[in-house]
């Protein structure tokens, strides 16, 4: 799904109102800078997604046969290939 910039800023202060409700969370920086860098790791996410997605949909073009999107077997292997391609892609701190 893409977002919009003011919907990627929106979820950015939503995410630092809700950290900033919390009171075991402590901030070592300006509030603005937090909410910066969180609005890049929302950016940053998306732009995986979208080169994930793009892998994807060359992988299922490019089958012997062709599948129709909107397929129940277009959206099974789309399903298949994205979750492959994001556990390469993505990597989880612990």
């Amino acid at each position: 799904m893409k977002l919009s910039r003011d919907r990627c800023v929106r979820l950015s202060q939503l995410v630092l109102n809700y950290l900033n409700q919390d009171e075991e969370v402590e901030f070592f920086d300006d509030l603005s800078e937090i909410r910066q860098q969180i609005f890049r790791l929302i950016e940053s996410e998306m732009k995986a997604d979208e080169a994930i997605d793009a892998l994807v949909r060359r992988k299922i073009e490019t089958q012997k046969r062709s599948i129709l999107e909107g397929s129940s077997e277009w959206d099974v292997l789309y399903r298949k290939y994205y979750e492959e391609e994001a556990a390469k892609h993505r990597k989880v701190m612990p």
